[in-house]
């Protein structure tokens, strides 16, 4: 068993192609339609201060993110992690890493932070890999009225037996699971991964 991280994009993408051929959504709806907390969000747009510093001057949004731009990662949604500018600093402030012992929160808890949060971009005008999945999870939990594991579970992993494919790894399993090393062998950092035992 190992960690398909970025592989979970394509089966929530699949989930939400389901949800729209069934006529509970569409592809051009504003997620804020469903996530009400969404509607009206603000991009952050970095100036320079009479001191010569940076400043994030917050502006609106010139329409709400739409399921389509979630699903290109267009949301204007973006990762603390990646590059740095001052929204993504705004990210790091707000811990938006569900799994951590920390910091657990549920999808609704995420969209709560988020509709607190400036966005990188204007919606539909640049590609950022983001959380944009993340908040796609949780339109899809508003949408089917299910928790979304247990909506992947009942549409794509039970009927198509992928009986090892799952956000946690039950206790049976975990002898299965291939493990990283505790310390990268080029950077010699300690290498820190979500706890596959606890349910996300």
């Amino acid at each position: 068993l190992f960690r398909v991280y970025s592989m979970t994009n394509p089966i929530v993408s699949v989930a939400a192609l389901m949800l729209m051929e069934e006529g509970r959504m569409a592809l051009g709806d504003p997620v804020s339609r469903y996530l009400p907390e969404l509607k009206g969000m603000k991009v952050g747009v970095e100036k320079t201060g009479a001191d010569g510093k940076r400043v994030l001057e917050l502006v609106p949004a010139q329409r709400d993110f739409t399921v389509h731009d979630l699903m290109r990662h267009m949301s204007g949604l973006t990762y603390g992690v990646f590059g740095r500018s001052l929204v993504k600093d705004e990210y790091l402030k707000v811990n938006m890493r569900p799994g951590d012992s920390a910091v657990d929160f549920d999808n609704a808890e995420l969209v709560r932070r988020v509709a607190k949060l400036p966005l990188a971009f204007q919606p539909g005008s640049t590609w950022d890999y983001s959380i944009s999945t993340d908040v796609l999870g949780a339109l899809l939990e508003k949408v089917a009225g299910e928790p979304l594991d247990q909506l992947l579970q009942r549409r794509i992993l039970g009927p198509l037996k992928m009986h090892d494919t799952a956000f946690n790894v039950p206790a049976a399993k975990l002898g299965r699971v291939a493990q990283a090393f505790a310390v990268d062998p080029d950077t010699k950092a300690k290498v820190e991964l979500l706890d596959l035992t606890r349910p996300a």
